[in-house]
């Protein structure tokens, strides 16, 4: 026979299943907190931006956010401190050489204009003073190795030989003696103007004057030349060996009424203090890098104490958003108030009240560096004041948990405060006495954090009811609250179905005395023992503890008469999560019976049926099975309460004896195979029933009938005699109906015998 194919689903379906699986919803609420803690982080880290101009006056004093460079007036030292440096010369060879070569060239040129010069005479044969334009134009095309315009070529032609020689032979001297000193490069201006003066005294002024500069210009060069790469790393040394102007955070840019310089403005600039499109987002970087390290340390944290949490979006989005409201309450206060009067230990306190101690614990390191990270800075103040934050909320936060463990009275949380404040103060002392002798604002502070550390459990204890409310949580104070017996389904417990609650206090008594005993939440395991039949409100007359005459089962077929009872863990579990009872309470109701099968009528059926198969599933509880420490104790506690009732002689030993074969009976049908449960607990769980059925089940003392007449008590007396008591005929209440054989409350019949009930069904009461 061919397997049933398992039918393929859609891609829409599978991409469905993803986005409902708990591993997604987990990550989402991760990302989406850690999105909210980044903006709260930018609401903070955002400075106020100006719109100003060179020039403007403003109208505020404005202080650097974090520390900035100057960087205007760096670049300026810089500059000033390379130009100081003296440049490196190296000799260049052959530069006399090449000078007075080309100077002679150029006098050549020169020499063939003054001899062109020579030629031109006037109608009395004397040399020409005016020139014509052509005559002025051809001698300018003489001279090619300079540029001559055409005054200068009008004064060369107007030179005598004797004076053109003696400036020639004057002027080339002059400048060999020059050049058998040094020319440094830069500097040939200088020397130029040294030639001029050395020649001054001996030439023709307008030789001086309009000749000889443009022709020493044009052939002077330099014999000491700048070595280009040495000089350069000198002065790279120098512009290095200015420090950079740096204003520190904290420091005023800019005061009031100042007019604002270049180098101011760029300074506001770069901080992202301006209202243009520059924009400073290295704190957002820096702020993003904290988020992250904060969620990090958290997930780990929480991962080694309480791993459960991460696979629970409901109590995974309780502790996000107690840690977003922890900065964000801490933001709030830094900025209106004081550094130091931000609720330190408001995470750990509320969660360890909402989540438990360990959870507390788990958010203590994340919670202090995003509190530490609000002052966060480079210079010594603001790092200061970083660690003794940091040292505060991880020394308050650990005390302030350890504090409340297994005491989460709301009083606790008060108290939780005082703590914190105390060790506060202590961290604050330490650290002054190390690092100063100036304790003038060392009292001023102490009363900051110790108003911080109450505040955050005032916050706590105010929010506490909210969480509860909102996401059904089981806290100690949420479970005393429905452990009150004038809750509504209590009271309807109590008037509807008197059986089932009394039998749900001697439950309730057990369950908690377990817990206690291997270390289980004794509030959730009590308060499950109260709640965990309430599903027998919708047919009270059809469970065995509450019928006081006929049993309604008896005209049932065995199918139904099952059905009936199996359903009251199902109609339980609806009834709390419709009265908005924690997940925890509803789970342990639906789970209290597992998937044991009613063997009573299961029996009944096998005999109607006439030799037919039965299936022993249709008579089986729906589960599941328990999958918590408590909802097992109260499947125990349920089923030895029930049993232990049907015993004749309930001795200590005989008691003991009875619930070690009962919780074996469910370990071998692997009703407790899904909860986190040990044999040594187990062997503790028994102790702990032990003694309370004994106080349960306690010998009483046997009265004797009396049957002479015992007169009544004279109205007018109103003091009863000491020994009246003993004298006055009871009828014998010791038991007898608990030691009569009886059929399993949950079976629904009457007046059957049963010597020992089975163990796979352990709903019995009476």
């Amino acid at each position: 026979m061919d397997k049933p194919q398992k039918k393929k689903r859609s891609l829409p379906q599978i991409i469905s299943g993803w986005f409902h699986s708990i591993h997604v919803k987990s990550a989402l609420i991760i990302l989406c907190s850690g999105a909210l803690l980044l903006a709260l982080y930018g609401l903070v880290c955002s400075p106020k931006q100006y719109d100003l101009s060179v020039g403007s006056i403003s109208r505020e004093t404005i202080n650097a956010t974090k520390d900035v460079v100057d960087e205007v007036t760096t670049e300026e030292k810089r500059k000033a401190a390379a130009a100081a440096v003296e440049p490196t010369y190296r000799f260049q060879e052959g530069v006399k050489e090449e000078v007075l070569s080309s100077l002679a060239a150029v006098f050549g040129e020169l020499r063939t204009v003054q001899q062109y010069a020579q030629t031109l005479v006037d109608e009395n044969g004397n040399p020409k003073r005016s020139f014509s334009d052509a005559e002025i134009e051809y001698a300018m095309s003489l001279v090619t190795s300079i540029t001559l315009n055409r005054y200068q070529i009008t004064t060369l032609l107007r030179t005598s030989s004797e004076s053109f020689e003696n400036m020639v032979s004057t002027v080339s001297t002059s400048v060999e003696n020059t050049l058998n000193t040094t020319i440094r490069e830069g500097q040939v201006s200088q020397s130029i103007q040294t030639i001029l003066q050395i020649v001054g005294f001996k030439l023709d002024v307008s030789l001086i004057q309009n000749v000889i500069p443009s022709v020493l210009r044009a052939c002077i060069k330099p014999n000491m030349v700048i070595e280009q790469e040495t000089t350069e790393i000198a002065r790279q040394a120098a512009m290095d060996a200015v420090e950079p102007i740096v204003y520190l955070q904290g420091q005023n840019i800019i005061r009031a009424g100042d007019r604002i310089t270049t180098s101011q403005l760029a300074m506001l600039r770069s901080l992202g203090l301006l209202k243009d499109d520059e924009y400073d987002f290295s704190s957002y970087q820096g702020a993003a890098l904290l988020v992250a390290l904060s969620i990090v340390c958290f997930l780990l944290s929480i991962r080694l104490t309480m791993k459960e949490v991460l696979y629970d979006p409901r109590k995974l989005m309780v502790a996000m958003i107690v840690m977003i409201l922890q900065l964000g309450f801490s933001a709030l206060f830094h900025l209106y108030f004081s550094a130091y009067f931000v609720p330190m230990v408001f995470a750990p306190v509320l969660l360890s009240v909402l989540l438990g101690s360990r959870a507390g614990l788990a958010c203590v390191a994340p919670t202090a560096i995003l509190i530490s990270g609000l002052a966060a800075g480079n210079n010594s103040s603001y790092l200061y004041e970083m660690i003794l934050l940091l040292m505060m909320s991880l020394a308050g936060g650990i005390c302030s948990v350890r504090f409340m463990k297994s005491h989460p009275q709301r009083i606790r949380v008060l108290l939780a405060g005082v703590v914190s404040a105390a060790v506060n103060s202590i961290v604050l002392l330490a650290i002054r006495w190390m690092t100063s002798t100036e304790m003038s604002n060392l009292l001023s502070i102490t009363l900051w954090a110790m108003g911080g550390s109450v505040l955050s459990s005032v916050l706590a204890l105010a929010l506490q009811p909210v969480f509860e409310a909102a996401f059904h949580l089981a806290t100690p104070s949420k479970l005393l609250e429905l452990c009150n017996p004038n809750t509504p389904l209590l009271r309807r417990l109590q008037l509807e179905a008197p059986g089932t609650y009394h039998h749900s206090l001697i439950v309730a008594n057990l369950s908690e005395a377990a817990a206690e005993r291997i270390g289980a939440n004794p509030y959730l395991a009590r308060a499950a023992g109260y709640y965990h039949d309430i599903g027998k409100l919708k047919r009270p007359q059809y469970f065995k503890e509450n019928q006081m005459g006929e049993n309604l089962h008896d005209k049932l077929d065995p199918y139904v008469s099952s059905a009936i009872l199996t359903s009251h863990t199902k109609d339980g579990y609806q009834m709390a999560l419709q009265q908005r009872m924690p997940q925890e309470v509803a789970n342990i109701i639906l789970q209290h019976h597992g998937d044991t099968p009613v063997m009573f009528f299961y029996h009944k059926a096998l005999q109607m049926s006439n030799g037919s198969p039965v299936d022993m599933n249709e008579f089986r509880y729906e589960g599941p099975r328990p999958d918590s420490r408590e909802a097992a104790i109260v499947m125990l506690a349920d089923t030895i309460e029930a049993a232990v009732r049907s015993m004749q002689d309930p001795t200590p030993k005989a008691i003991n004896q009875f619930i070690e074969r009962l919780i074996r009976g469910k370990l071998e049908d692997g009703q407790l195979s899904n909860s986190p449960i040990t044999l040594r607990d187990i062997d503790e769980i028994c102790k702990a029933f032990t003694g309370v059925l004994m106080g349960v089940f306690h010998e009483r003392i046997e009265y004797p009938e009396v049957r002479h007449h015992v007169p009544s008590v004279p109205a007018q007396s109103s003091v009863q005699p000491k020994d009246s008591a003993e004298e006055t005929p009871v009828q014998n209440d010791s038991g007898e109906s608990a030691r009569k054989e009886e059929v399993p409350s949950d079976s629904g019949m009457s007046g059957s015998k049963v010597q020992n009930p089975p163990i796979a069904d352990q709903e019995e009461k009476t």
